[in-house]
């Protein structure tokens, strides 16, 4: 599972685990529900660390609690990973 993959999932277990809804984030945050359902829905790959952050604080809790998840100590970062072996 890539990094981001990875990110989306942990965003959505955290979300059930508090019932919270991505409306229920967008009043908590100013984070677009759409912005929040496209990244959880894979339509984008991306998410801007500053909503991260704000997400995680609406949650309540901290970025390195967000991060502290084991499965991130062996996720990848597929695209680096694709652009190394080019130089290579």
């Amino acid at each position: 599972m890539d990094f981001s993959d990875l990110v989306a999932v942990r965003l959505k277990e955290l979300m059930t685990e508090k019932d919270i809804t991505t409306y229920k984030l967008q009043d908590l945050t100013g984070v677009y529900n759409s912005t929040i359902s496209q990244f959880l829905t894979r339509k984008t790959k991306t998410i801007r660390l500053e909503n991260l952050f704000i997400i995680c604080e609406a949650i309540g809790i901290t970025l390195s609690e967000f991060f502290a998840d084991e499965r991130f100590k062996e996720a990848e970062a597929k695209d680096w990973l694709k652009k190394e072996k080019r130089n290579s």
